[in-house]
This record gives C-alpha cells, sequence and structure tokens, in this order.
C-alpha cells in the first residue's frame, strides 16, 4: 500500500526550507507477542492496569513505523515514533537502566546523556505522560533538536528516567509528537511548531508504503514543508477542515462496505502513531459482520480465511468542503498474517477508550 496524509498548520510564516524524514517499518508488539504465542497474556495484564483507573490516553501496540532525529551537540541519535496523536517529545535518560530502559538482546536503547552536550539546559520541571500502554516520566530539558538536518536550538523535551515495560521490546528510544500545542503536555511548546518559522509552507506531508512481514525496511517519507510530489498525486489532494486543534481531526460523514452503510457524522483522527483503523466498537462489528469476518478474542482481532476472494472495499466519505469517497480495497485493509503462525486477519477491533466516537484513520498494512 501507498498512503499519503497532508496535514497543514495554518500558522507561522514560510521563509525557505524544506527537510525529509525517511521511515523505517518496524513489527508492531502484537505481531511479535501473537507469533510468541504472549498476546493473551499481555492483553489481560493491559486490561487489569487500565481497572486501576489509569487515564487510557493511546497506545503503541500497533506501531509500525519511526524515523530518526538528534538531539545536542554533538548530535545524539534516536529512533522515536513520529506520533501525530499527541504532541511531546521524550527520550531515554541515560540515568534510567530499568530493564525497560536497556531493551534486549536484539536492540539496547539508546539514551540522551547531558553531560555529553555542550548545548544542554536544565528546564527543571518535572514531567509525565499516560498512554494506554503506560507511562514515561522524568524531568524536563532544553537542547537542540535537529530532522533531517533542519534543527531548533531551544527544543523543550522529556529526558525520560522512567518508561513502561511496554517500551522494553520496541526498537524505540523516545517519541516525537506532531500534534497541537492544545494537546501536549506541561504546555510544551511540540517540535513541528518551533520548526515551522523555517520551512517553505507549514505543512508536513506523510508518505507510507508496506512492506509486509519486512521488519526494518525504508518503509515511508515525513516530509516537512512541501508537499511529496515524488511519491504523491497532486491532482488528487483534497483538504478537510480540522474540528479540533489538538490531534489532527476532521470530521467523516459516512462510513460503507458490502452491505453496512453508516450516514452519521462523526469526528475522526489521522493518526501515525498506530497501524489500523480504528472506531466505536458496535461499528466495527458491524463492518465485520458484513465482510463475514470472525472475530477472534485472543487475538482482539477479525479475522477471514486466507483464501477470501473478492472482499468489497471500504469506503470512507471525508467532508473536504464537499463530501469525497476515498474507497480503500481489500488488498490494503486485509493483513496477510500467515507469518504470524495463525491465518489471515482483516479489521482490527480496537475500541478507542475513553474518546468517545473518536478513531484512528491511518496506515494499514497489507
Amino acid at each position: 500500500m501507498k498512503s499519503a496524509v497532508v496535514l497543514f498548520a495554518v500558522i507561522g510564516i514560510s521563509l525557505g526550507a524544506f527537510v525529509e524524514v525517511p521511515l523505517t517499518k518496524i513489527m508492531t508488539l502484537r505481531e511479535r507477542l501473537i507469533r510468541q504465542g504472549k498476546w493473551q497474556e499481555y492483553s489481560e495484564q493491559q486490561k487489569a492496569a487500565r481497572s486501576t483507573g489509569s487515564q487510557t490516553v493511546k497506545d503503541y501496540n500497533d506501531v509500525a513505523y519511526v524515523g530518526t532525529v538528534t538531539l545536542g551537540t554533538p548530535a545524539q541519535s534516536f529512533d522515536v515514533i513520529l506520533d501525530t496523536g499527541s504532541a511531546n517529545l521524550w527520550v531515554v535518560d541515560s540515568t534510567c537502566n530499568t530493564d525497560a530502559c536497556n531493551g534486549n538482546a536484539a536492540r539496547t536503547k539508546k539514551k540522551y546523556n547531558a553531560g555529553s552536550s555542550s548545548t544542554y539546559s536544565n528546564d527543571g520541571r518535572d514531567w509525565s505522560i499516560q498512554y494506554g500502554t503506560g507511562s514515561a516520566s522524568g524531568k524536563l530539558a532544553v537542547d537542540k533538536l535537529c530532522m533531517a538536518g533542519l534543527c531548533f536550538n531551544t527544543q523543550i523535551f522529556g529526558r525520560a528516567s522512567n518508561i513502561a515495560a511496554f517500551f522494553k521490546t520496541q526498537p524505540v528510544d523516545g517519541i516525537l509528537g506532531l500534534g497541537w500545542p492544545a494537546l501536549a503536555v506541561d504546555h510544551v511548546q511540540p517540535p513541528f511548531q518551533n520548526l515551522m518559522a523555517s520551512l517553505d509552507a507549514p505543512l508536513f506531508t506523510v508518505w507510507l508504503d508496506v512492506k509486509g512481514p519486512v521488519n526494518g525496511a525504508i518503509g515511508g517519507l515525513f516530509t516537512y514543508g512541501a508537499l511529496d510530489t515524488k511519491n504523491c498525486q497532486m491532482n488528487t489532494v483534497k483538504y478537510a477542515t480540522l474540528t479540533s486543534q489538538t490531534y489532527w481531526q476532521f470530521a467523516i460523514t459516512g462510513v460503507s462496505v458490502g452491505s453496512y452503510s453508516s450516514n452519521s457524522v462523526q469526528s475522526v483522527i489521522s493518526d501515525t502513531g498506530t497501524s489500523f483503523i480504528g472506531g466505536p466498537g458496535g461499528q466495527i462489528k458491524s463492518i465485520g459482520d458484513a465482510l463475514s469476518a470472525t472475530y477472534n478474542s485472543q487475538y482482539g482481532l477479525y479475522l477471514v480465511p486466507c483464501n477470501s476472494k473478492n472482499l468489497p472495499a471500504l469506503s470512507f466519505t471525508i467532508d473536504t468542503s464537499g463530501s469525497t469517497s476515498f474507497p480503500i480495497p481489500a488488498s490494503e485493509y486485509v493483513v496477510d498474517v500467515r507469518y504470524w503462525r495463525i491465518y489471515c486477519r482483516s479489521i482490527n477491533y480496537w475500541v478507542v477508550l475513553n474518546l468517545g466516537e473518536l478513531g484512528g484513520l491511518a496506515d494499514h498494512p497489507n
């Protein structure tokens, strides 16, 4: 699959640059744990944690793409989730020596070392952020941030001295949020807003390319300050008004697949921090039923046989100063998971907790 999203921040002044950050495709946590036969145990642990009253903001069970940024002078490199569904930047700090911060034998975590950076300064504030998969916390710091050569000298970010066990097996060193300032914890200015004045235009383009079961391959591109004319068809670009300047949130006016159709107006978000379509449980069930899919509670997924033929397109009608239908063919929303040692999977049954009817419209690996 090749999918693209153009996201505009309609503030700032263009001055003269654009940069490209390649994305690396990684195996999602859900994939890894299903292959290891540990997903059900993990899922039950997550449900138990949620029942304690901690706020579920979002989770990263299905993250599939990461990019590289640097912090400090000289530059220290980090692989981070480029996440339009959050707004803070944080990386693992050198003061953290827990198992989660150290990573595992397959990949040890890269850690930020304040003492090695001549441009570091201490913000002094404590910092903490909660996700559905756990939390990260530590101290806020200020240092030079660079993405593909474009830099901002005084970016505030989190030095994570404590991170959830979930992150141990994820091949990432932190998260770079690309949401709006209103979404940011501690009212920290997000990186993109700081870099925007240096860009040709106040926008970024996300192009995601499917790589199947390949892990660690180049799987897409973030282009900051310009449209991605190499990978995106410019004659198909449409514009949707944001319904909230928190997430990249807009309205859809319809969803349909096979015999199922809904014309209700719903708010959705374009979320690069997950690789699946999410939505209200009842609606996802109706879509699964229309595809004659079977819900598997062990994996939390709707499944279709691998020999399924002629499945209908799944269409979303987006409010683009009019109504534009965006059909997604079955080849794009059915994921072949035979290499997980189970069988083909169709739509992920992911109910976004505490967000009502706010779902995610993101990449859908083939």
